[in-house]
């Protein structure tokens, strides 16, 4: 299983903001923690599911929210002008769109709320996302939700969905490849919530 690392990459854009102070590094910081982790995750999962590379994906979104994510607090602190605001909204929204594009706000949101161990929001998000008339939301919603199961040591609930899994996502052809997924998904959870100082595992 190939590890998570996004430490350097969330390091550097964390170093990036070293000369923030008083509010403004206060600020900085709060938008850093609140960006970074949905992005994160957000990036980590779609690339796990839809392809590409998950570490890549986690450490791409990590340097955004956390640089973007804190760029907006140090705006706010040094009260900038309307236009500088208005070129960060739009940077950050086009970002946080293109996950959005791809699993859907439900599944984006389920996510965020699944770092934070909200378990019963992120299946109530996963529930909505597979009502969806859209086949990636729905695979997205699935999956969400046998990370929710997982992630709260209900594992054999988890492993009830994966028939379902199997007749929607294109990328599993078997148990086993849904179990290897899910492991995949279950450790990058685990290590992004690391990386942002909350617990690994929710108690």
């Amino acid at each position: 299983m190939r590890p998570v690392v996004i430490a350097t990459a969330l390091g550097l854009s964390i170093a990036a903001l070293a000369g923030c102070t008083g509010k403004t590094g206060e600020y900085a910081g709060q938008g850093a923690g609140i960006g970074a982790i949905s992005g994160a995750v957000g990036g980590f999962v779609t690339a796990a599911i839809f392809g590409g590379d998950p570490i890549e994906a986690a450490a791409r979104s990590a340097v955004y929210g956390g640089a973007t994510g804190a760029t907006a607090g140090a705006i706010s602190g040094a009260s900038a002008d309307a236009a500088e605001r208005e070129a960060y909204e739009a940077a950050q929204k086009e970002k946080r769109d293109r996950i959005r594009a791809k699993i859907g706000d439900d599944a984006f949101t389920g996510l965020a709320a699944l770092a934070k161990c909200d378990h019963a929001s992120a299946i109530a998000n996963a529930d909505m996302a597979q009502q969806s008339g859209n086949a990636d939301f729905v695979v997205a919603g699935l999956w969400l939700e046998v990370l929710a199961y997982s992630d709260q040591g209900q594992e054999s609930t988890a492993r009830a969905m994966y028939g379902d899994i199997i007749a929607r996502d294109a990328n599993i052809s078997d148990e086993t490849a849904a179990e290897l997924r899910r492991r995949e998904l279950a450790d990058g959870l685990s290590e992004i919530r690391g990386e942002y100082d909350l617990p690994k595992v929710c108690g």
